[in-house]
């Protein structure tokens, strides 16, 4: 078994505490409720390599104008340019001695893990955690990217993690750059985020996931805000071959407004499940959480989005919609839209809709003159674009679109 050669590796008290963990649940499978409509269990049968130090890398940089380019290459974290005022880059153990007050709330944080060993794997493997520390009423005019790389000659398992801190007042837009190479190496991807967002500072997160078809890749992204903050959230999965999006909010103060907005669109052979908690703890605050799905080729698709309300979040408004379009008969889609309230002066609902494209549109286009495959690409690209159409960064968003036009019309040529 793959996990058999995690026993001999030699880790800290904390760490080897985080592998037991692991080893104790293992890769989650389809018999985990979290996990019902996927598995890691063929994870059990590669005989992957720990260690991404060793892997041989080469660099790829991003084109996007940035304020800071960023980069975790096969687990390794670099940072290139002067730092912008008022932005720093530490050591999580440097951090924290710097920062008590903050580490003794982030000790106290309560992680909704959904039976996730994952999480615990990465805790006792990363070597590096880095904290980006955003400091009070910095504005930044263009964003800090940030690009995740994995580039592999043997099947390597590679875990990253930072954490964002940003401060009261402060105001950023953050990218993240997710690839792997298209070599025939299987991939191992485990990341998480943790980032905190204090009082009236405001976020803009988009990540874009594009991945080969051999990469498994598993995000783990928790966002917690204070009082008066906001966070507009995207997630843009593109490609690969099976991507898991853990996203949780937790909302710890009033008057916060969390904005999710998902678009993932897996064609053959791949698996995207998208997991969102929204946890209301505080009240008079707004969610709102918008996914879209066109699923092509015998792809599959997940959405399991929860939202909480508890007892002292009243006058919460809390939406969720999930759509979805199977572009061949043999996609799947599973959703499941969850909501919990123990508070009774709220708003909230919950949807969820999967179809296919309408006969009657591409009948209407193809009387005038366009072809089959163009006509469904408009129609799925018009289904989508509502939430592209979202991010404010031009470059990004016309490369986003031809990313997602491209594979389209790759599928429909198939």
């Amino acid at each position: 078994m793959a996990t058999d050669t995690l026993v001999s590796i030699s880790l800290g008290k904390e760490k080897q505490a985080a592998m037991d963990r692991f080893l104790a649940k293992g890769f989650p499978t389809n018999k985990w409720e979290e996990w019902k409509y996927a598995s890691l269990k063929s994870l059990n049968d590669i005989d992957w390599n720990w260690n991404s130090s060793e892997i041989p890398t080469n660099s790829t940089a991003t084109s996007i104008d940035a304020s800071l380019h960023l980069q975790s290459l096969n687990g390794k974290f670099t940072a290139s340019g002067a730092l912008p005022t008022g932005v720093e880059i530490l050591e999580f153990s440097v951090f924290a001695q710097q920062n008590p007050t903050f580490i003794a709330r982030w000790e106290k944080r309560n992680q909704i893990l959904d039976q996730n060993s994952m999480y615990d794997l990465n805790d006792a493997l990363t070597s590096s955690h880095q904290v980006i520390w955003v400091k009070a009423g910095v504005s930044l005019d263009k964003p800090i990217v940030h690009q995740l790389l994995a580039d592999v000659s043997i099947a390597s398992a590679i875990q990253s993690k930072l954490l964002i801190y940003i401060e009261k007042d402060a105001n950023i837009t953050w990218v993240d750059d997710l690839r792997t190479n298209t070599s025939s190496e299987a991939i191992l991807s485990n990341y998480v985020q943790e980032i905190w967002v204090e009082e009236s500072a405001h976020l803009t997160f988009i990540k874009t996931q594009d991945f080969a078809l051999k990469t498994t890749h598993i995000d783990h992204t928790f966002i917690y805000q204070q009082g008066n903050s906001q966070v507009d959230m995207f997630t843009f999965s593109i490609n690969g071959g099976f991507v898991r999006n853990n996203l949780h909010f937790y909302v710890d103060g009033e008057n916060v407004l969390s904005n999710l907005n998902g678009l993932y669109v897996p064609g053959n052979n791949e698996f995207i499940d998208s997991h969102t908690v929204v946890d209301h703890r505080k009240p008079n605050s707004e969610s709102n959480e918008l996914y879209k799905g066109v699923l092509l080729g015998n792809s599959t698709g997940v959405f399991n989005g929860k939202i909480f309300v508890r007892p002292d979040a009243q006058k919460t408004n809390a939406f969720q919609s999930c759509k979805n379009v199977l572009a061949s008969d043999k996609a799947t889609m599973n959703t499941k839209p969850q909501l919990e309230i123990w508070a009774d002066d709220v708003k909230c609902s919950h949807g969820t809709t999967t179809g296919q494209l309408s006969d009657e549109a591409l009948f209407y286009m193809r009387s005038r003159g366009i072809s089959q495959d163009a006509a469904k690409t408009l129609l799925m690209l018009a289904f989508v674009q509502q939430v592209i159409d979202k991010v404010e960064i031009p470059d990004l968003k016309e490369s986003i679109s031809n990313r997602v036009v491209a594979k389209m019309e790759q599928a429909l040529s198939a």
